[in-house]
């Protein structure tokens, strides 16, 4: 089945994309090699394609390479499409060995790692995430999209550590670091509301306000939130929840 995904650059050397599901990387040696080189980061659960060197890494396995079109990999952006290819005497070349992108875990890689996720799709239990700032810590509802696999992911491995400024009057906002995936829609925002703004600026709502944002969750109760914010510069740590 044809799969359409949204690629964005990563690190001036590879174009990423999230697979709906976790690729099983049983059996599936590591990556290391010269442009064209195509990965999946397991820690991430992103696949990568390269269009400079893949030098490897820890959790970075090789799921093939790209044997034409490698000059077009610097210039891929937004959706994507990726099917299977069969040549012209109907002969299906993946057929001889396990297809990582259709035979993937039936659960996100986060589970595999750490049992958080479990039964996240299908279930009436959302997942949680909590949210400590300073000394005050809440509770999120998760959303359901990339973004929010790709943070899950991130917080399967450890906590993620964020400094948030004040902005406006009505947000703090403060850098990820590296690019999520995005799906940005028109959003009147809320306090509570937790944000992707620009595919790596995380943003924590008090106030309100209207823009184009990834939504990835909101604060299930607000007493003692925007006093916990208060007027400055913020720390705040995100983790899964037991």
């Amino acid at each position: 089945m044809p799969l359409n995904v949204q690629v964005e650059d990563y690190a001036g050397s590879e174009k990423i994309f999230y697979p709906p599901e976790a690729l099983d990387v049983n059996d599936t040696p590591l990556a290391e090699g010269p442009a064209g080189t195509l990965a999946y980061y397991a820690p991430w659960g992103d696949v990568a394609i390269f269009y400079g060197e893949c030098r490897g890494a820890n959790g970075l396995y090789a799921l093939g390479e790209v044997i034409s079109g490698g000059a077009q990999i610097e210039s891929l952006t937004g959706e994507v499409r990726i099917e299977k290819v069969v040549d012209e005497v109907g002969i299906n070349h993946a057929a001889d060995r396990q297809n990582p992108l259709e035979n993937a875990a039936s659960v996100p890689q986060q589970t595999k790692e750490t049992g958080q996720a479990a039964g996240r799709e299908g279930s009436d239990t959302a997942l949680k995430m909590r949210v400590q700032v300073g000394e005050s810590t809440f509770s999120a509802t998760l959303k359901e999209n990339a973004a929010v696999d790709a943070l899950i992911a991130m917080m399967g491995k450890e906590s993620i550590t964020v400094e948030l400024s004040d902005y406006a009057g009505f947000e703090k906002v403060g850098s990820l670091g590296l690019n999520l995936p995005t799906s940005d829609e028109q959003i009147t925002t809320q306090a509570g509301d937790i944000v992707l703004y620009q595919g790596n600026q995380i943003v924590m709502f008090y106030g309100s306000n209207s823009w184009n944002y990834t939504p990835l969750g909101h604060i299930d109760n607000l007493t003692g939130w925007e006093r916990a914010l208060g007027a400055g510069n913020v720390t705040v740590t995100f983790s899964l929840e037991e």
